[in-house]
């Protein structure tokens, strides 16, 4: 019983990655496994965790999930999805931040990983700028910069559940900015979705387990 949102979460991503195939008939399907899989993850909070901050996270990462599958091609849809989706970054950030402790930080070793993430950065947004549109181009760059943050702040913790589902959430974000605003290639959705799946699983559950002993 203990896991029970944990299984039922990754039945839910089965249905939700395999719905092209296995639904394309019946696109609706979305409209519940998609948001189906943040509302998993909270239950699973719920148990393990009653803490409201991880919650608050959730509740924006699950908003962003549902503006951003409205139907439509309305920028007002993409702009309350990335603004959700930023709150929940910096959510995210102050949960990493809290979980460190002084003797985790360690000066040489966070300059190497800051720089790295710095370049990623300001790389990806010079990559992108000539293709978005004017109103975009702010929305996306404190975006980008909060989830560069956020990458920073999970290396800095050192745990490796956590920097890796930090590592699987910039993949994804930067697959779904790379196909909204560049260049849009076959299964795109599939690759986004896979990668989101388990980064929001690997930071939920490994956030559950550190809070859990303090």
């Amino acid at each position: 019983m203990k896991n029970i949102f944990i299984k039922l979460f990754w039945l839910d991503a089965v249905i939700e990655l395999l719905s092209p195939l296995l639904f394309a008939s019946y696109p609706e399907v979305r409209l519940v496994s998609k948001p189906l899989l943040l509302i998993l993850l909270m239950g699973h909070i719920a148990m393990e965790n009653p803490r409201p901050a991880l919650f608050f996270t959730a509740i924006f990462a699950l908003l962003g999930d549902v503006f951003l599958m409205l139907p439509g091609d309305s920028p007002l849809y993409f702009q309350l999805g990335l603004g959700s989706f930023l709150i929940m970054q910096v959510s995210y950030i102050r949960l990493f931040a809290k979980q460190a402790s002084d003797e985790a930080w360690v000066p040489v070793f966070a300059r190497k990983p800051l720089a790295g993430v710095l370049i990623y950065v300001f790389s990806f947004l010079a990559f992108l700028n000539p293709y978005l549109a004017g109103g975009m181009k702010i929305p996306v760059t404190l975006y980008a910069f909060a989830l560069g943050s956020m990458l920073y702040f999970a290396i800095r913790l050192r745990n490796q559940t956590i920097v890796l589902g930090a590592f699987f959430f910039v993949v994804s974000d930067s697959v779904l900015a790379f196909g909204k605003f560049y260049y849009s290639f076959l299964g795109i959705s599939s690759v986004v979705m896979s990668t989101y799946i388990v980064a929001q699983l690997l930071l939920i559950s490994a956030l559950c387990k550190l809070q859990l002993k303090k």
